[in-house]
């Protein structure tokens, strides 16, 4: 926890006001960047890396898959229409 000094009037108010919004926005770059960091695509160096990439992507598309349909399976009556007699 940071320590602050204490608020005496409008302009203690203001200077804090500007230091948090240039924290959030320092904070907010760092976080884009992260972002785009994990979310470009690599180009593959050989052939290798890309056959890699492709059965690691297909691996992942199985588990989605599997997953969804364990859901499904265990929670689908929750989405079913119910009979109106």
């Amino acid at each position: 926890m940071t320590q602050t000094t204490p608020i005496r009037n409008l302009t203690d108010i203001q200077l804090r006001k500007e230091q948090l919004r240039t924290t959030i926005d320092q904070s907010g770059e760092k976080v884009a960047t992260l972002w785009h960091d994990l979310t470009t695509v690599k180009p593959s160096a050989d052939k290798g890396e890309m056959v890699t990439g492709i059965i690691s992507k297909g691996i992942m598309a199985f588990d989605v898959a599997m997953v969804a349909t364990k859901l499904y399976r265990r929670y689908g009556s929750l989405f079913k229409k119910k009979k109106r007699w």
